[in-house]
C-alpha cells in the first residue's frame, strides 16, 4: 500500500501480519477478522481480532487519511497521528490506567494501533441509560490533574515547556474549534442548526451582544494561552468506560491550551446529559435521582481536581511560583473560566454544528426543545455568571436551577 492509501477490511488484516502485533497480540495464528467501524468522522477505524478468541485478542486500528473520510471534501492534516500517538504517549506516563496501551505507530503509513476497549461502553451512550459509574470522578478528576499539571509552567522548566509547544502546535483542528465552538454558533451561518421550536431563544442568543463578548473572550484566551497540553476534545464520546476502568481516548485534537478548557469541556457534557434526561430518564423519580447523581458528579470530580491538583504543585511544583495566595487566585480563576468554556462547548452542541446523541436521538420535538432549552439556559448561567462563583456548590447549584424557557409565553 502505498503511504496515502486507504486501508480495507482485508488490507488492514495483511498490514497487521507485517507488524510485532501479529505475534504479539495474535500468537502468529492467521485466524483474523476486521470490521470498519462505523463511528468516527474523521479517521478510519478497524477491529481486528481472532476468530477463536475475538474477546482478549483484538485490537483497534486507527488510520489518518488527509481528508476527514466521512467528509472527503473537508481536507485534515496527516500529522494529526503523530499528534494522538505522542499524546497518548505522554498521558501514559502520568495516568498509565486512564488511557489505552499503545502496540504500534507507523509514522509514515499514519496508522495507530491500540488496545481495544470491548469491554467498555462510551460514556455518552452509559449515561444515556442511566448507569451510575462509581469511579468515574477519580478517575476523570485525577486524569485530569496529573496531563495538565505536568505538562505546565508549574512543573516543567521555563525550556522544558517552551521546546515541547511547537511540537503540538495542530493549526487546522484548533481553527476547527476556533470556528464551531467559539465563532459560527454566535451568528447566521450555514453551519449551525438547532430545533425549529426554539427558534426565538436562539435569535435572542445571536442578538445579545454582550454574551458574544463573552465568548470572544473565551475565544481569545483559547487562542492565546498555552497553559498545558490539553486533549481538546475531553467530553463523554472521547471517554470509554465501566464499572471498574476509565480511558481516555482520541487526543488528536490535542495542543498547548487554557487547562480550564479540558475540564470545561467535560463537565460541560455532564450538564448535557442532565439536560437531556427530559427525554431518556421516561420515569419522574429516575430523572429526579439521575439528574441529583450528575450533579454530584460535576462536584465530585471538580474536587478531585483541584485535590490532586494542589497536591501535585506542593510536592512536585518547580520553585517559580512561592505563593500560596497566587495558588489561591490560580484555582479560583480556573473554575471560573472551566464554566465559561462549558458554556461555550453546550452551546456548540446546541445551536451549532456537532450536535450529540443526548439530543438527536429525541424523537419528540416538544420534549426536545424542552430538554435543549434547559442546556441552553445552565450554558447562559455559566457564562454570565461565572465571574461571582466562587464555588463548584454554586456552579452547580445554577444548573439544577435552570429551567426550560419553552414553551414561550
Amino acid at each position: 500500500m502505498t503511504d496515502s492509501q486507504a486501508l480495507n477490511e482485508q488490507t488492514v488484516i495483511d498490514y497487521i501480519k507485517q507488524t510485532s502485533v501479529f505475534s504479539h497480540i495474535f500468537d502468529g495464528n492467521d485466524d483474523l477478522k476486521s470490521q470498519q467501524i462505523a463511528e468516527g468522522n474523521v479517521n478510519l477505524l478497524f477491529r481486528v481480532s481472532s476468530e477463536h478468541d475475538p474477546i482478549h485478542k483484538s485490537v483497534i486500528v486507527k488510520q489518518a487519511l488527509p481528508y476527514a473520510w466521512r467528509y472527503p471534501d473537508f481536507k485534515m492534516p496527516l500529522d494529526r497521528s503523530r499528534i494522538e500517538y505522542e499524546v497518548l504517549t505522554i498521558e501514559g506516563r502520568y495516568c498509565p490506567q486512564q488511557v489505552p496501551e499503545i502496540y504500534h505507530f507507523d509514522e509514515e503509513k499514519h496508522i495507530l494501533i491500540i488496545e481495544d476497549l470491548n469491554q467498555h461502553l462510551v460514556m455518552r451512550e452509559g449515561l444515556m441509560k442511566q448507569i451510575r459509574y462509581p469511579l468515574v470522578a477519580n478517575h476523570i478528576g485525577t486524569f485530569m490533574a496529573r496531563t495538565l499539571f505536568y505538562t505546565s509552567d508549574l512543573y516543567l522548566s521555563s525550556g522544558e515547556k517552551k521546546a515541547m509547544v511547537p511540537k503540538f502546535i495542530n493549526p487546522v483542528l484548533c481553527k476547527v474549534q476556533e470556528d464551531l465552538v467559539f465563532t459560527q454558533p454566535y451568528m447566521d451561518h450555514p453551519n449551525n442548526r438547532w430545533s425549529k421550536l426554539l427558534e426565538p431563544q436562539v435569535r435572542q442568543i445571536h442578538q445579545d451582544d454582550d454574551l458574544r463578548s463573552e465568548i470572544f473572550e473565551l475565544k481569545e484566551l483559547y487562542m492565546t494561552h498555552a497553559q498545558a497540553l490539553i486533549h481538546n476534545d475531553l467530553h463523554t464520546g472521547s471517554i470509554m468506560l465501566n464499572e471498574h476502568e476509565t480511558k481516555v481516548v482520541d487526543p488528536e485534537f490535542a495542543f498547548f491550551g487554557p487547562i480550564a478548557h479540558d475540564i470545561g469541556s467535560y463537565i460541560a457534557n455532564l450538564a448535557l446529559s442532565y439536560a437531556s434526561q427530559e427525554f431518556h430518564a421516561r420515569d419522574e423519580t429516575v430523572r429526579k435521582e439521575y439528574r441529583l447523581w450528575l450533579a454530584q458528579l460535576v462536584k465530585d470530580t471538580w474536587r478531585v481536581f483541584e485535590n490532586e491538583f494542589l497536591t501535585l504543585w506542593e510536592n512536585e511544583g518547580n520553585d517559580d511560583w512561592p505563593s500560596p495566595s497566587f495558588r489561591k487566585k490560580y484555582i479560583q480563576q480556573l473554575l471560573q473560566e472551566t464554566l465559561g468554556f462549558g458554556a461555550a462547548e453546550m452551546l456548540r452542541r446546541l445551536i451549532g454544528m456537532a450536535h450529540v446523541h443526548d439530543f438527536w436521538t429525541i424523537d419528540n420535538e416538544e420534549i426536545r426543545a424542552i430538554s435543549e432549552s434547559i442546556g441552553i439556559n445552565i450554558a447562559v448561567n455559566w457564562l454570565k455568571n461565572r465571574r461571582k462563583v466562587f464555588s463548584i456548590d454554586e456552579a452547580v447549584e445554577m444548573m439544577l436551577e435552570s429551567k426550560s424557557s419553552y414553551p414561550f409565553i
